[in-house]
């Protein structure tokens, strides 16, 4: 059994300890060390493990065995070649536990939040890179994450104390926990002063205003529920300034000032979309014109029907599209191939005529290419420069002789 010390003290971050077990690789077990007293936070109740350094070597998980806590540490061996009763030193990564606390006691704040302002009770949560909240919830909206933001801010701001009590299961009811508990026995429980009490055996601040600014980040229907991300602390300032950075750039490139950017770039992205639509149905009467281009081009020349259009570069849609358009005019046989990118496109009017698919697929092999489609319709890839003229070469003398 290890005594948790972040049980009364999440702030100790060096600690002595002596080795109860270790726990080589290859053992048939999961690897790592058990020591009699540990401040190693275990990945539990949703909240990541901690890391740190244990005589020297870095500690890169932390997990809970019974009621033994296995450290693993960074190597070929996970045990670090530490033998039981070997005393040791531990230091926890600070800046990470900290940010742990900072969430885990937001989460705290925004699960009393939720229930006390939209009667939203929190079905699960999940701390890590991405901290969420599973809500009993049938929507969100902006005003309704706003009204939450500010109860659990205004909670920040009053510097509540947030306190620790070990109590019996039996004395939870009476206590009036936010959730009932799940467990019987000694309870750990955390109170924010006036505002929630949890049964919970994580890691938290001693004072809301050290959980820094709460921001709900964004909220989405998953798995059946409502799930809202947040963020809190220093992960919320850095989220401020990355955001703030990008409003000030782009407000000083269009010329406005930071409340106006929004009306801004919708009268940009309106302009964009009716300009879109503009070039597109500009480019549409264009391959029209050019279709009956290549078709009168077709039409002066003497022999049968194939046309074959070999382009230095072109978008591939765009080539797609100009065979719809010859062939919906004219019942004649299109070859047409991208010499920059190896790209072959075959196409014919509906009804007889020669087989596509098995004439450019021979095309394609004999340059070292494939492809494949329809009698009517093919594509396929050579590899880029002149084999793309020698496939069509070989598929012209096909179809043209056919």
């Amino acid at each position: 059994m290890t005594e948790r010390l972040y049980y009364g003290d999440a702030y100790l971050a060096r600690f002595s300890a002596r080795v109860a077990e270790a726990i080589p690789a290859g053992s048939g077990r999961p690897g790592g060390v058990v020591l009699d007293r540990t401040a190693f936070y275990p990945t539990s109740g949703g909240q990541p493990h901690d890391t740190g350094l244990l005589a020297g070597r870095r500690v890169v998980d932390v997990a809970e065995a019974d009621e033994a806590v296995v450290h693993v540490l960074d190597g070929p061996d996970p045990s670090g070649g530490l033998v039981p009763g070997d005393e040791v030193e531990g230091e926890v990564d600070w800046e990470r536990r900290f940010d742990h606390m900072q969430q885990h006691t937001a989460q705290h704040l925004l699960s009393a939040a939720f229930l006390d302002v939209l009667g939203a009770g929190t079905v699960s949560v999940h701390l890590g890179e991405s901290c969420t909240i599973d809500l009993d919830a049938p929507s969100l909206d902006a005003d309704r994450v706003r009204r939450v933001e500010d109860a659990a801010n205004r909670i920040v701001f009053e510097a509540r104390p947030v306190t620790v009590r070990f109590i019996d299961a039996s004395e939870a009811d009476a206590l009036g926990l936010r959730r009932p508990p799940r467990r019987a026995g000694l309870l750990r429980v955390i109170e924010i002063e006036g505002q929630d009490r949890s049964a919970c055996g994580g890691t938290h601040v001693r004072g809301t205003a050290e959980i820094g600014p709460v921001l709900i980040r964004r909220w989405e229907r998953s798995r059946g529920r409502l799930r809202a991300e947040f963020l809190a602390g220093w992960r919320a300032v850095r989220d401020y300034q990355w955001k703030h950075a990008l409003v000030s750039e782009w407000s000083g490139k269009l010329t406005v000032r930071d409340r106006e950017l929004g009306g801004t770039l919708d009268r940009i992205v309106a302009d964009s979309r009716l300009r879109e639509r503009a070039l597109g149905e500009a480019g549409k009467r264009l391959l029209r014109y050019e279709a009956a281009e290549r078709l009168a081009e077709l039409a002066a020349r003497p022999g049968r029907g194939v046309l074959r259009l070999l382009f230095p570069q072109r978008d591939l849609d765009e080539v797609r599209a100009l065979l719809r358009e010859i062939t919906g005019t004219a019942a004649v046989v299109v070859l047409a191939g991208v010499t920059e990118t190896g790209r072959l496109c075959f196409a014919r009017a509906a009804g007889d005529g020669p087989d596509l698919a098995g004439a450019l697929t021979r095309a394609c092999r004999a340059v070292g290419g494939r492809g494949g489609g329809t009698p009517e319709f093919a594509q396929g890839a050579v590899p880029p420069g002149e084999a793309v003229a020698r496939a069509l070469d070989a598929a012209e003398q096909e179809v043209g002789g056919a």
